[in-house]
């Protein structure tokens, strides 16, 4: 799902996106063991803001590994106190640290009209920057999202964190960062 904000046919200036990875359990239960809704809300922000942005909403639950394998995962980190991480917690059930896809993205950027406009990529997980980079979309820049921690997702935060995802620390955060 693309849900626009701005006028779309004007491409002299770049457009704001966030692609975002539905999170039930943050964004409708309002689970508070990560940052996802947190993230959410802040690309809405950065968007509204900006007048001008498109958030990427995708169906890819738990990395990509649904349902199923989000629940597992929470029960495994759960049981151990934080021990183990999400990315451990999956690795332990034989699952990939990351299952999600974006290939569809240009696609609807084309249908859009804006397949060759540039992005600045509201994001901090390397992966989706590598992503945009592969499927050769141009993001002229990135603006991390960050947001305060709490004790009930400061330990994913440090996961994330420490599995490459551009947090200048999981205890300490704000919401807008420098461009990466």
């Amino acid at each position: 799902m693309a849900l626009t904000y701005g006028k779309i046919k004007e491409k002299d200036k770049p457009f704001y996106i966030r692609l975002h990875s539905s999170c039930v359990t943050s964004e409708t239960l309002r689970g508070s063991d990560c940052d996802c809704v947190q993230q959410l809300e802040g690309a809405i922000k950065i968007i509204s803001e900006k007048k001008r942005g498109i958030l990427f909403y995708l169906l890819q639950e738990g990395r990509g590994a649904g349902y199923v394998g989000k629940a597992r995962d929470r029960m495994l980190v759960q049981a151990s106190y934080d021990q183990i991480s999400t990315f451990e917690a999956y690795h332990f059930m034989g699952l990939k640290k990351d299952h999600r896809h974006y290939e569809n993205i240009p696609q609807i950027c084309d249908l859009l009209g804006i397949g060759n406009a540039q992005f600045i990529l509201l994001t901090n997980n390397p992966d989706k920057i590598k992503a945009m980079d592969d499927l050769k979309l141009q993001v002229i820049q990135t603006e991390q999202l960050e947001f305060e921690s709490s004790p009930f997702n400061s330990a994913y935060l440090a996961s994330k964190q420490s599995s490459g995802h551009l947090l200048r620390s999981a205890s300490h955060s704000t919401l807008r960062g420098k461009s990466a």
